[in-house]
């Protein structure tokens, strides 16, 4: 099955959610493993830009997402800071076999290890709700839009 990716009606304008759109078709068009991750996916993720006020819903339902505009529904999780720091998520780096993060001590020089992430997060700068109920789809998100594999 052909995973199937749509911008909800007003969403194209919305240069966040046209992004994260565009980068998830590029990475699940290269990689099998990322399209068996995404069919799995089931939830919401609200992602806001405190900065510039952008915010949109990514509606996952097993191999379809629907990125709205905007706040819709109850999100399972919701990432929270300013756009730099949001653009920042896919540039986490991921081991091949266990597909975990990186932590932080053999990283390419252009990916972020998740210890950077993590400061971002302690230093307030972005803000992760629901991690705790919900890591596997957390994780599961970041390693579909994650550039480095």
């Amino acid at each position: 099955m052909e995973p199937i990716i749509d911008l909800a009606p007003g969403a194209e304008e919305n240069p966040l959610a046209a992004h994260f759109g565009q980068l998830t078709r590029e990475h699940l068009a290269r990689d099998a493993k990322r399209a068996a991750d995404f069919r799995a996916l089931r939830g919401s993720v609200l992602v806001v830009a405190q900065d510039t006020g952008a915010s949109l819903t990514m509606r996952f339902d097993h191999g379809r997402l629907t990125i709205h505009d905007g706040a819709i529904g109850i999100p399972s999780v919701t990432f929270c800071g300013d756009e730099q720091a949001l653009y920042r998520l896919p540039e986490i780096a991921f081991h091949r076999w266990p597909r975990i993060p990186k932590v932080g001590l053999l990283h390419r020089r252009q990916s972020v290890p998740l210890r950077e992430l993590a400061s971002l997060v302690a230093g307030g700068d972005l803000k992760v709700y629901g991690l705790v109920a919900h890591p596997w789809l957390v994780l599961t998100l970041l390693r579909i839009l994650s550039r480095h594999t």
